[in-house]
């Protein structure tokens, strides 16, 4: 691009920051409650959430006011009427977990392979969850690049050489902030746990290179197709006609976009699309199913629950009633205090332990399972990856994974099983903090609880002499309390019953050096993908999974991780299979964990169920990965006694 076509296009953007600006002051959006301005952009609605004041009354409130700016009356959210009051009632009261799903609209293709085939879905070319990640070298020519958890985040590109890819990046980076979610649009619930996803789909278009498509939408009310609109031009001057069911045109327009000149034809699947919208809208009692007709073929473009977020107004207003009564609502849905069950204290858990049986166990893995997963889990007959992982920790009985668990006793089983150049040293460990001499204690060190799994039991002391004696031991001393252990905290489900110590490690590196962190997953013994990592975000280290076997991206992620397409392979790789199938080889499943550090390997730790309680994405993946598991090779004689 030459400097003057940059230079225009750098003053372009300030202009229109400046204009921007300026109406953002001179017409302000806002109502005036109880002498207060209140702001309704997404990002002000996220800071209310992250403040604790995003209340049911706060949402009632802000719904009426932007209602009643758009629509051009007050709603009735509690006694609904209207098409578009009861988009607002289902928003609060209908908390279906399956529409998490559908309103994704990546992960939606599975659903819709699910239900009508893979050919029904516009072919996904990959996916990132960082914009960093894109590969725009590995990308055709044409292709169209959107975000998941919103409308009108879409960039189509029908020639890649003429886009600024640092633009572009930037575009996204904003795209998949969290107060970017439409959950904060105007509170549309199914979009609120939806993981932020920017994927590049095949180009697709109706009329020659254009970016013309006619999109078909079918409105179903308790599985049944009841109306359906068109809308063309969609990035120029986007138009919509409504229909009922057999194509009788309605009499009205919605919002402010008006209709064709000269009206819009018939598709010639028409009644196939109503059947195959009344299939995937079935287990819902208000759907939306988009189409695309491309020739022969047809294709889901997205599912929508919030159909133009229950505030574009109809003209004449009665068609806003008489379309409110094909909508009859269900009774209320709640999901947020279900997933967010934890269950009994670990101190509860401690002190109740001898009394839990294996199927209070089995509930309290169901019901947290189902607050993180979407779905409820199957831990009678287990298929999926996630239900199986779980059915090991229920079942599995191993004393091998008690010691492994232990992060002392861990050095003598590496050391035993691989060697001692692999052991992280150990300067002590201590039952009692008042064991511990401080002032022999090296100047650097690490100290940790040997059954830690998370950052608050581990303290990283890069200088001795400016810490304080008594606040380490105050904090160290309460994770050797009995109860503080992963054991306990998940209600004794697992075969990781080890009481807590106070372990002081060398700090690898002496600080010069930040340690790379791998995972080897091993299934049966045998290495199977690596959790690696990718760069750094807000101060932390990004991982993701790469395939062993090709050394590509994996084509799903555990929701706590990055989906990467490429990594840079480490050159201790093979060591690490080696290490990774002599420490694994007894075991079902297990992770091992290796830090890195100027070159030379250490082994960190072993986990028996990594991504325990944490779902797979998209879910279609903890399915078919449910086959890399196979429970008919554990030793019966290792399984837990049921009573």
């Amino acid at each position: 691009m030459s400097v003057v076509r940059k230079i225009k296009r750098k003053v372009k953007r300030g202009i229109r920051k400046c204009v921007v600006a300026f109406m953002n002051k001179a017409v302000p959006w806002y109502e005036k409650d109880q002498e207060e301005h209140i702001q309704y952009r997404r990002t002000d609605m996220y800071n209310l959430e992250q403040r604790g004041e995003l209340t049911v009354e706060k949402k009632k409130s802000v719904m009426r006011a932007i209602f009643n700016r758009y629509v051009g009356y007050v709603p009735n959210i509690d006694h609904p009427r209207a098409f578009n009051e009861k988009i607002q009632w289902l928003k609060l009261h209908y908390q279906n977990p399956s529409i998490i799903r559908c309103v994704d609209k990546f992960s939606v293709k599975g659903y819709v392979s699910e239900v009508l085939g893979p050919e029904f879905v516009v072919p996904t070319i990959d996916w990132w969850t960082n914009a960093d990640d894109i590969d725009f070298d590995a990308l055709p020519d044409k292709f169209a690049l959107k975000v998941n958890w919103s409308s009108g985040m879409n960039i189509i590109v029908p020639d890649k050489s003429k886009i600024d890819q640092d633009e572009v990046r930037k575009k996204v980076r904003g795209w998949l902030k969290p107060s970017q979610n439409s959950y904060y649009q105007l509170f549309n619930w199914g979009y609120k746990y939806v993981s932020p996803v920017v994927y590049a789909e095949e180009y697709i278009s109706e009329i020659g290179d254009s970016t013309q498509i006619y999109d078909y939408k079918f409105y179903c009310y308790r599985g049944k197709c009841g109306t359906m609109f068109i809308t063309t031009d969609r990035f120029t001057n986007k138009t919509y006609n409504y229909f009922d069911r057999d194509f009788n045109e309605i009499p009205a327009t919605w919002g402010r976009v008006g209709k064709t000149v000269g009206g819009v034809k018939k598709p010639k699947h028409y009644e196939d699309m109503v059947v195959w919208a009344e299939k995937l809208c079935k287990p819902f009692p208000f759907a939306r199913a988009d189409f695309y007709e491309i020739g022969d073929r047809v294709m889901i473009g997205e599912m929508t629950f919030y159909a133009g977020g229950g505030i574009l107004k109809f003209t004449p207003r009665e068609w806003d009633f008489k379309l409110g009564k094909l909508n009859r609502l269900p009774d209320p849905m709640y999901f947020e205090d279900l997933r967010s069950f934890k269950g009994p204290s670990a101190r509860e858990n401690y002190t109740l332990e001898k009394t839990i049986t294996m199927m209070e166990k089995q509930h309290y893995c169901e019901q947290r399972a189902f607050g993180q997963l979407f779905y409820w889990p199957n831990l009678t007959h287990p298929r999926s990856f996630s239900e199986k992982v779980l059915w090991l920790a229920l079942h599995y009985d191993d004393p091998t994974v008690a010691r492994v668990t232990d992060k002392y006793e861990l050095k003598a089983y590496v050391a035993e099983k691989a060697g001692e150049q692999y052991v992280i040293p150990a300067v002590g460990v201590y039952s009692d903090v008042n064991d511990m001499d401080w002032e022999a204690m090296p100047t650097q060190f690490v100290a940790k609880s040997t059954v830690t799994r998370d950052r608050g039991q581990l303290e990283i002391v890069g200088n001795r002499q400016y810490r304080n004696e008594g606040v380490f031991k105050a904090r160290a001393a309460e994770w050797l309390y009995p109860w503080n252990t992963y054991y306990y905290d998940n209600m004794c489900i697992t075969g990781q019953k080890v009481k807590p110590r106070l372990l002081i490690e060398k700090r690898l590196g002496e600080g010069k050096t930040v340690p790379a962190r791998y995972e080897i997953y091993c299934i049966h013994g045998e290495p199977w993908t690596a959790l690696v990592p990718c760069g750094r975000k807000n101060g932390r280290q990004r991982s993701g999974f790469m395939m062993i076997d090709t050394w590509q991206g994996a084509p799903f992620r555990r929701h706590d991780v990055d989906k990467i397409s490429k990594a840079e392979k480490p050159a201790q790789l093979e060591e690490m299979l080696t290490v990774s199938r002599k420490l694994a080889g007894d075991l079902p499943f297990a992770a091992v964990e290796f830090l890195l550090v100027d070159g030379r390997l250490y082994v960190n730790g072993i986990n028996c169920d990594p991504g325990l309680f944490q779902r797979i994405e998209p879910v279609e993946w903890d399915f078919r990965l449910g086959s890399v598991i196979d429970l008919d090779k554990v030793d019966p004689s290792r399984l837990r006694d049921e009573a």
